[in-house]
């Protein structure tokens, strides 16, 4: 939870890869080459012919543009003096369909089926920053069946999400009131000295702050001091940039200081209430929230189901369901939208979260949560498959209400 802006990873970790085409053949052909479809899985290095995609030390895939889905034989030229590599991915389910190495000054021929939906491509060159291409469509995006049968992709406006906007706002400040005098509550057991009873509110306060849903840094700066960790501090937990929920889990966990919980429960609520002050002026994407019904839980598998943001309260299964609670809500805000588009998505991801609510419970050890590498295994197994099921649905959020004339 450590992002305000909307630039999101490539790739996601739960998705399946769908389809990687990585086989190399040295193979020397002539100008027209590029027009003779390959093998499928075959990356063919040629010497000389037109390229379809550029890569220069500033940009990815010049050229890149909407096209029709299907089979298609890119010619990647790399007209740089570096080696490395080139993928197509799509950015809001993170599937990778294609990728392959690049050479200094030579082109690439790089077959690809690309089903419907929305792609964009990433440089990774030697020496050089990473570069990404813009984002285009590839053919009318399709959405779930109905009844009646397939339907296609339906232009959503920001007009269409104003609505879904006006309710997100409203749930998050009354979660965030909630914040505020649950961290308070807080505060009042650590001052009598109540660390069990300390421990028993901390947890009450985090789990709010979860289901309010500020996945991938959604509030920026205040809510990276609220919730972020000491993973890429110089310093780490001894860092004064370690703030906030897991600053005061080390506390009352590791340290067992009801001292340093005071003071760092006392700069939490002073954020909490910052962000009560600051959200209800901030302004909200159209596209925000569609993705973030898929962040929420993708940020529940790569911090909390890795056990990476437990500081001792051994509570990240009991964060994963209120990660669950938080993406309930946004799919409560956004099915008006969702369900001419898709209408089975709606009871299929419901059915799915139900499933990892069960999951979850059953990880429990004698009625208690446990830290995540002491849930048992196959208990462990069946929240991964619960989760990665759901991400899967989820992912298809962001396309099926992608918002005509954004650019994310």
């Amino acid at each position: 939870m450590r992002r305000l802006s909307l630039h999101r990873r490539p790739a996601a970790l739960v998705v399946v890869v769908a389809i990687i085409l990585l086989t190399t053949a040295a193979m020397v052909v002539g100008p027209g080459a590029l027009s003779d479809p390959s093998p499928a899985g075959s990356a063919t290095r040629v010497v000389s012919a037109t390229a379809d995609l550029v890569v220069t030390a500033d940009h990815c895939a010049a050229g890149w543009r909407s096209r029709t889905a299907g089979h298609v034989v890119f010619g990647i030229e790399d007209r740089t003096d570096h080696s490395g590599e080139i993928y197509v991915f799509n950015p809001y389910s993170g599937v990778t369909v294609a990728h392959t190495a690049l050479d200094p000054h030579a082109i690439v021929r790089l077959p690809v089926h690309l089903p419907t939906g929305r792609y964009r491509w990433s440089c990774r060159l030697e020496g050089l920053p990473a570069r990404t291409s813009t984002v285009v469509t590839v053919g009318p995006a399709p959405v779930l069946g109905g009844p009646a049968g397939p339907t296609f992709y339906v232009p959503v406006t920001a007009n269409h999400m104003a609505g879904a906007i006006s309710s997100y706002r409203a749930y998050v400040e009354e979660e965030l009131t909630l914040e505020s005098s649950q961290v308070q509550l807080l505060a009042t057991a650590i001052a009598g000295g109540q660390i069990s009873a300390a421990r028993s509110a901390w947890l009450t306060a985090h789990l709010t702050w979860h289901r309010i849903g500020g996945a991938y840094d959604a509030f920026g700066a205040l809510g990276t001091s609220i919730d972020g960790t000491a993973d890429g501090l110089q310093a780490g937990t001894a860092s004064p940039q370690f703030t906030g929920f897991h600053k005061v889990e080390m506390d009352l966990w590791e340290d067992d200081s009801l001292a340093s919980a005071a003071v760092d429960t006392t700069a939490l609520l002073a954020d909490v209430g910052a962000l009560a002050v600051r959200f209800p002026k901030e302004s909200i994407a159209a596209t925000e929230l569609p993705l973030r019904t898929h962040e929420i839980l993708e940020d529940a598998l790569r911090d909390e189901l890795s056990g990476e943001d437990d500081y001792g309260s051994g509570t990240d299964m009991a964060s994963v369901e209120a990660d669950v609670d938080g993406t309930r809500e946004l799919l409560s805000l956004l099915a008006p939208l969702l369900r001419p588009r898709a209408p089975d998505l709606l009871s299929t991801v419901t059915s799915q979260l139900d499933a990892l609510d069960t999951a979850l419970s059953a990880a429990q050890v004698d009625g208690q949560w446990v830290a995540v590498d002491q849930v048992p295994l196959a208990q462990r197994e069946q929240v991964d498959g619960a989760i990665g099921a759901a991400l899967e649905t989820l992912a298809l959020a962001p396309e099926l209400l992608h918002v005509v004339g954004s650019t994310t």
